[in-house]
């Protein structure tokens, strides 16, 4: 080894190697104390692109199982009030048999269970009114799937009839039900219709003798008018209940069933951006110790590199 002092080539090796392995150690106490291994673009381009579409895909099925969930609480909400309405549907009910027991009542009797039907209906129209989910009322009828016809008129305001003097269609639009956002992305959504739950809402268009448009109009003082209401009663039964199976069913079918769909991809999505961009603690702390090492020991090849030119000084004082 020659004994030069303008350049100190060992020197500058060693150097060199300091500066990488200060890098390389620095780089390693990052991943460590941030618990990733991808902290920028520059430490892996492909592997970040891939991580953050992933993140996008995770943060939107976080949301989307939120929504699932918000979701099933208020087809709880309105499940649980028509829970009570067919109760009371079902106590009217047995109030317009006993009625109808024309041999064993007398007209105090019979205007009792009338006087007990229109509380009960007055309770069950308090129970729509009241039900709601924050501020959407959710059995009166605003939530239910429905057309609505917009009619053509001339210029002073008045429709314009066809030659069989209907009105004349100019268009039309659905009306949808609650609309629910349960997916990750745009277009993920699903509905469901709530009908009107009011008294004069339900037993609409049940044949009678009595003349009842609805189950709000049902009179039990008389047998006719009992036996016609039981007929309203039984199918403003069916009405409740198949509303109910409706939503139970989507309550199962749709929401429960993506909410358990959501939570198994969120999780598989989080694993794969783990893998992609989390560290390996235990690789990443062998790393550290071996950086670490070659860190001293580029340190001490500096110091003796940069000793070289004290030799020469030895040899002129020589």
């Amino acid at each position: 080894m020659g004994l030069r002092i303008n350049n100190n080539i060992e020197s500058m090796i060693a150097h060199r190697n300091l500066l990488k392995n200060d890098r390389a150690l620095s780089k390693s106490l990052e991943r460590l104390a941030s618990g990733q291994k991808v902290n920028r673009a520059a430490d892996d381009p492909a592997a970040l692109v891939i991580s953050e579409h992933m993140r996008k895909q995770v943060s939107g099925m976080e949301q989307a199982i939120r929504n699932n969930e918000v979701a099933i609480s208020l087809v709880q909400t309105a499940e649980g009030s028509m829970n009570e309405i067919s109760s009371l549907l079902v106590n009217i009910r047995q109030r317009a048999i006993s009625a109808a027991n024309v041999g064993a009542s007398d007209s105090a009797m019979t205007q009792a269970n009338q006087s007990e039907i229109e509380n009960a209906l007055a309770s069950l129209d308090r129970i729509v009114s009241s039900t709601q989910f924050g501020h959407y009322k959710l059995l009166d009828g605003t939530n239910q799937e429905r057309v609505e016809f917009i009619y053509k008129v001339d210029e002073d305001g008045e429709f314009v009839l066809d030659d069989n003097d209907n009105k004349i269609i100019e268009s039309k639009k659905t009306i949808d039900g609650l609309r629910f956002h349960v997916g990750p992305d745009i277009g993920h959504t699903a509905t469901v219709s709530i009908r009107n739950m009011s008294s004069n809402q339900l037993g609409l268009n049940t044949p009678n003798k009595s003349n009842f448009m609805s189950l709000a109009d049902i009179d039990v003082t008389s047998e006719l008018g009992s036996n016609d209401a039981l007929r309203l009663i039984d199918k403003a039964i069916t009405e409740v209940a198949t509303v109910r199976g409706e939503l139970g069913a989507f309550q199962t079918n749709t929401l429960e069933s993506n909410l358990t769909s959501l939570q198994v991809a969120a999780e598989n999505m989080t694993s794969a951006e783990s893998t992609l961009r989390d560290t390996d603690m235990a690789q990443e702390l062998a790393t550290f110790t071996r950086n670490q090492i070659m860190s001293q020991s580029a340190t001490a090849q500096l110091a003796q590199a940069n000793s070289v030119p004290q030799n020469v000084l030895r040899l002129l004082n020589h």
